[in-house]
């Protein structure tokens, strides 16, 4: 579970404590965490994601450390979906505070190799659904002059990674939404910011052949709740403050 319970320890009043924090891919993995450690410092949960039975795992979770939590199955990829549970959302709470855009999908192989469906499904869920889920929050936030968007690219939106090239640009894109939006939407009020972890050990893995067969050296990577942490950090400044990038990386890598 990491450090989620101890993140109340100094005492400070979080910015988060009793905003409403959306998650997109928020039954496992980094979502997951990020619900977690948002609901231990105080904040109204909504989770989306694709998998019931991890959702519902999740919810109970973070109902249990905050006594609610909104979850719903939703692909990030329906327009009329994405629009529907921002609308339950503050429909239930009243506003729409943050969003943390964590769904993803992963591929990886040699372009000569690489069928179009998964291009098409990578960035299906890596750029449109982040963009639609944008989208649809900045409509509720404009008229509050309030809001932060948080998006996860990854540390292949920072350099070329071998047989990586659907999902790093896939990740790219995000990074130049994510800058593109600051600008646009910063004097009106809602920040955005955009994270760039390094590799992560976390279940959105867990049926890549590397890690599967023991060829990836797993304690070199990145915690899921130590990403998350960082994220909840941020999310927890005040709205005079806003952090347009952030890498984490773990120490030598």
């Amino acid at each position: 579970m990491g450090h989620w319970r101890d993140l109340r320890r100094d005492g400070r009043v979080s910015w988060l404590e009793g905003k409403v924090i959306f998650i997109t891919g928020g039954a496992s993995g980094l979502g997951r965490e990020v619900a977690l450690q948002s609901a231990a410092i105080g904040a109204k949960v909504a989770i989306i994601d694709m998998n019931p039975a991890r959702l519902e795992a999740t919810r109970a979770e973070v109902a249990a450390i905050a006594g609610d939590c909104f979850a719903a199955k939703v692909d990030v990829t329906n327009e009329a979906d994405v629009a529907g549970v921002i609308s339950q959302i503050v429909a239930k709470w009243g506003q729409l505070d943050t969003v943390v855009n964590s769904a993803g999908v992963f591929f990886r192989g040699p372009i000569e190799e690489t069928p179009m469906e998964q291009f098409d499904r990578v960035y299906a869920v890596n750029v449109r659904g982040l963009y639609l889920v944008c989208r649809e929050a900045v409509k509720v936030m404009l008229p509050r002059k309030s809001g932060h968007l948080i998006n996860i690219a990854s540390i292949a939106a920072e350099r070329p990674i071998l047989h990586e090239s659907v999902y790093s640009s896939s990740k790219w894109a995000v990074r130049g939404i994510g800058l593109n939006l600051a600008i646009e939407l910063g004097s009106r009020g809602i920040r955005v910011s955009t994270i760039l972890p390094g590799g992560m050990d976390t279940t959105f893995w867990e049926n890549d052949p590397r890690k599967v067969s023991g060829a990836w050296d797993t304690s070199r990577m990145l915690r899921g709740e130590h990403v998350a942490e960082a994220i909840v950090k941020i999310a927890s400044l005040p709205p005079e403050v806003t952090v347009r990038e952030a890498q984490v990386y773990m120490p030598g890598t």
